[in-house]
């Protein structure tokens, strides 16, 4: 599959989700010997990157974000820029998310709860 575009050395492969600060992406980042990974990767939109107090803020939720260790959070990995781009990289986690899970049976099982 190729990529949409690339950010720091990660490629953006399918866009995930987009909200009032950025979009998230399934991004694969490629080594030597054919290592590959495949991470969430969260992208300030271009408009919100040139506001000095919506990027502190991100700053701040990337921080934030990466002092918490829970086994049901993701792992805040990486925080960087590229050019404009500002970024932050976090464990994927594969599957639905909790809104399709919601539209598809109207109510979360207990089980998943």
């Amino acid at each position: 599959m190729k990529p949409l575009r690339s950010v720091g050395r990660y490629e953006l492969v399918a866009k995930i989700a987009s909200g009032g600060m950025g979009s998230v992406y399934r991004a694969r980042l490629r080594g030597e010997g054919g290592f590959m990974r495949d991470f969430a990767l969260k992208l300030l939109h271009p408009h919100i990157a040139e506001d000095k107090e919506a990027i502190a803020m991100f700053l701040d939720e990337a921080r934030l974000a990466a002092l918490v260790k829970h086994p049901n959070v993701v792992t805040t990995l990486d925080v960087d820029r590229d050019g404009g781009d500002y970024y932050a990289v976090m464990d994927l986690v594969d599957g639905p998310s909790l809104y399709e899970l919601l539209e598809k049976s109207g109510k979360l099982p207990a089980s998943v709860a």
